[in-house]
């Protein structure tokens, strides 16, 4: 069963690397890399941009450059989640939980170097799963019903308790709010107008990047000029900053069982329709926090591991949401639906005839993300002195540009001004959160996750009461029902368990 597979893979690893197909992923991954650098144009951006000028183009082509796209966006807004606590893309929101405050603490090169090896290492792992999945793909897709996205929102919903750091009140308080947003709307399951108040814009529900940009960077900035703090680290000229590249690239090896882990939660994570990077970089994020062994209060205050499990999760999840698309033609996050728009505009209808009759051009997309990820990771590594100098900038020069790049990035997101109001409307919350010590990742996490949660809650609901759905003969929702008890219960035991070996 896996001799065409090899066979197939080894002809397009040829292709790839060969001059001057090399050319496409090359140039895709550098204005990929681009568009991630500013807020609110991703790499998705990218390619709905591409797609109308690739129309004529032949198949190779086409899976040259898409595969560099989908890999090629995903690092650098990492960097910029590090550097300056904006969210390249919504995934890297997770990273700026712990890359943050590394920077600001003068260690951006350790953190910059240890999110590339990550990424790079998170992505040949989610890869070399996809390669090995091929044969299986039906099977592995099939198994995920309502009830499992269900539990799976509820899993990831229960890292809020495990990530929250001071008041848990405050935590869940924070998580309501996201909830509450969440539900602007339209409602999923009666088609009804809710907490709209007449607005058209509302009706489109309010969008996550213009919320992002102001609750992490428009905050941080506004934050840094209240203050008087002087630059980003605190420091003022490079030879002060702390950390190094080969510190943060060891982090990765010294916590390989992290690793391991965080990019085995991508993998399957990212496999889950409609799911996204997003979802796999906050559970895995919980799960380093319920896996640490040692100084578990460190996380969110500039702990490696909270750099290593979302980079991990991140990247895996690249090649694993491609399972989906290429065998059901179902989506698993915005850049595989772009990428499916342009298969299908090319006469490359995803399902059995795209995995068996043309199963080279399947295989050269893999190796074009693959090329993509590694590229931006040596890249990445390669600037890491010149971008860790941002952090030595003077706020006053620097406040400026990221008030600039946020409004242009949430003006960018949808080309509407209200986009812009609602950035600067949440600068203000998450200045406010962040001042009166409120955290604002748990707020992203419900609403992220709510939309999630409310669809397949009610569906799951609707199937229970017409027999269709017992949990207990379903192994995965089980799997997650206790996944989501050990994340709620295990910090109150090690926290007893902390309490008497203290007494004793």
């Amino acid at each position: 069963m896996l001799e065409p597979v090899l066979q197939a893979a080894w002809e397009a690893f040829l292709l790839v690397f060969s001059w001057p197909n090399i050319i496409y992923p090359i140039i895709g991954t550098l204005l990929a890399m681009l568009f991630a650098f500013v807020p609110g144009i991703s790499g998705f951006t990218l390619m709905a941009l591409a797609i109308s000028f690739t129309l004529k183009w032949e198949p190779l082509p086409i899976m040259l450059l898409f595969g560099a796209f989908v890999g090629g966006a995903t690092f650098m807004g990492s960097v910029t989640a590090i550097l300056f606590n904006i969210p390249g893309t919504t995934p890297s929101t997770a990273t700026m939980i712990d890359g943050h405050p590394m920077a600001q603490q003068g260690k951006a090169r350790t953190a910059i170097g240890c999110s590339a090896t990550s990424s790079a290492l998170g992505s040949t792992f989610g890869i070399v799963a996809l390669i090995l999945l091929i044969p299986f793909m039906r099977g592995a897709i099939l198994i995920f019903g309502s009830a499992e996205f269900l539990m799976l929102a509820i899993w990831g919903l229960a890292t809020i308790v495990t990530i929250t750091r001071g008041s848990v009140i405050k935590g869940l308080a924070a998580a309501g709010i996201g909830f509450l947003i969440s539900f602007i709307g339209v409602d999923p399951q009666t088609a009804e107008l809710r907490y709209t108040f007449g607005s058209l814009y509302l009706q489109d529900k309010l969008g996550l990047v213009p919320i992002l940009l102001g609750l992490f960077a428009i905050a941080e900035i506004t934050t840094l000029s209240v203050t008087g703090k002087g630059t980003i680290s605190g420091k003022h000229h490079l030879e002060e900053l702390g950390g190094s590249l080969r510190e943060g690239v060891l982090a990765v090896f010294q916590n390989f069982g992290l690793f391991l882990r965080s990019s085995l939660i991508g993998t399957v994570i990212g496999m889950i329709p409609a799911v996204g990077g997003t979802v796999a970089s906050f559970v895995a994020y919980g799960q380093a926090v319920l896996t640490a062994r040692t100084h578990r209060e460190n996380f969110g205050h500039g702990d490696i591991r909270g750099v290593i499990a979302p980079e991990a999760a991140h990247d895996a999840k690249d090649g694993a949401s491609l399972v989906p698309t290429l065998a059901f033609g179902i989506p698993g996050n915005e850049g595989t639906a772009l990428l499916l728009g342009a298969l299908t505009l090319h006469g490359l209808a995803p399902g059995k005839e795209l995995m068996t009759q043309h199963l080279t051009l399947v295989f050269v997309l893999i190796w074009s993300l693959f090329l993509s990820n590694w590229l931006t990771s040596i890249l990445g590594v390669a600037m890491v002195k010149p971008l860790a100098k941002l952090t030595v900038i003077r706020t006053e020069l620097l406040a400026p540009i990221i008030f600039a790049l946020a409004a242009l990035g949430a003006y960018l997101y949808k080309g509407r001004i209200e986009d812009v109001a609602v950035a600067f409307l949440f600068g203000v919350l998450g200045y406010g959160m962040k001042k009166y010590d409120w955290p604002r990742i748990p707020l992203v996490i419900a609403l992220v996750l709510g939309p999630l949660f409310e669809s397949n809650l009610h569906i799951t609901i609707r199937l229970h009461q017409l027999g269709r759905i017992n949990f207990w003969t379903r192994p995965v929702t089980l799997s997650l029902m206790a996944l989501t008890v050990a994340t709620l219960t295990l910090p109150y035991i090690q926290a007893l368990r902390a309490r008497r070996a203290e007494k004793r």
